[in-house]
């Protein structure tokens, strides 16, 4: 009782003394971004705070439904839970993933992205298609018998022949496609191949008539140069990049994401993009799947040499394997 009483006292003063007891903490939904005025091409992504905007209408019945696929590695991965965040409140949109970790488009012995795509082309309805590629292919591309070395004039033609053939099968299942460029990374020599292929990217993005996003200002700081730390989507400063330099946090691939997004929507209001149905896909992801997919969509690690491997267990022969001899140049 007298424990009771003296506690009693206790809340009494703090209340007195003008302190405040903590409120219950309630998760802060997301707001949908409004689209800009045009449609991205290559110019740099903003993304305004999500204090800034008004919430976005959820669709009525009859209107369009959109599927929305993403194809990549694990930085696709990524950007398929962002984009899950930034349009779970609108119903015009199916979030689809359709990536795969430790994938490119160098080792077809290992994955075939463009077998892929045919499949996943044949068996989801593809409105919106955003591929995300790249991190896993600074290897020697092997054809037949013939070895050819990263970058080199018979790498490059191979590479662009492979890109272009994966870009006209979205072409032909209808989908307007947004290619996304690489974010800055943190190791140098990383990062100048990265920036390499962000130009292959964007080059044939031009000459195939389909959208780039470009994200390399996006955890950059002033100067361009890579930072961990950056304005989030809410304009608080958080971690948005993980401990090997090149995946996001979380609240990073949400920032990455909006910016995507804000992109689809300006082409949806413009009329640019085709809708296939008005109902929401079989395939399309649930906050369930997002949180069993979550640890695997945001581990990353580097080796000893400071190059990006997926998971601790490198496997021989997987594109996550920087060890293979064709990895270096």
């Amino acid at each position: 009782m007298a424990r009771s009483i003296a506690s009693g006292l206790c809340l009494a003063l703090m209340l007195g003394a003008g302190f405040a007891l903590p409120a219950h903490a309630e998760p802060r939904p997301i707001s949908p971004v409004p689209p800009a005025d045009a449609s991205v091409t290559s110019a740099a992504l903003t993304v305004p705070l999500r204090s800034e905007l008004p919430a976005k209408p959820e669709a009525g019945p009859e209107q369009p439904h959109y599927n929305v696929v993403i194809f990549g590695d694990s930085l696709g991965d990524g950007v398929w839970a962002g984009l899950y965040h930034v349009f779970h409140k609108d119903k015009r949109f199916s979030v689809i993933r359709k990536s795969r970790v430790a994938t490119g488009f160098v080792r077809k012995d290992y994955y075939d992205w463009n077998d892929a795509v045919r499949e996943a082309a044949a068996d989801t309805k593809i409105d919106i298609a955003v591929v995300v590629m790249g991190t896993n292919d600074r290897q020697t591309i092997i054809e037949g018998n013939e070895r050819h070395a990263l970058f080199e004039p018979k790498w490059r033609e191979v590479y662009q022949a492979r890109v272009d053939d994966f870009t006209a099968t979205l072409k032909a299942a209808g989908a307007r496609i947004y290619w996304v460029g690489l974010p800055v990374m943190r190791s140098p020599g990383f990062e100048a191949d990265m920036e390499t292929f962000s130009s292959i990217f964007e080059g044939r993005a031009k000459a195939n008539g389909v959208a780039f996003i470009p994200t390399h200002q996006l955890a950059a700081d002033k100067d361009g140069n890579y930072q961990a730390f950056g304005t989030d989507a809410a304009g608080k400063k958080r971690q948005l990049r993980t401990e090997d330099g090149i995946h996001f946090t979380m609240a990073g691939y949400e920032l990455l994401a909006r910016g995507i997004a804000q992109a689809i929507r300006t082409d949806v209001d413009k009329g640019l993009v085709t809708a296939q149905s008005t109902a929401p896909a079989a395939g399309a992801v649930t906050s369930a799947a997002l949180t069993s997919a979550g640890s695997e969509t945001l581990r990353g690690s580097t080796d000893a040499g400071g190059q990006p491997s997926r998971v601790a267990d490198i496997r021989p022969g997987r594109s996550d394997d920087w060890r293979w001899t064709g990895a270096s140049r």
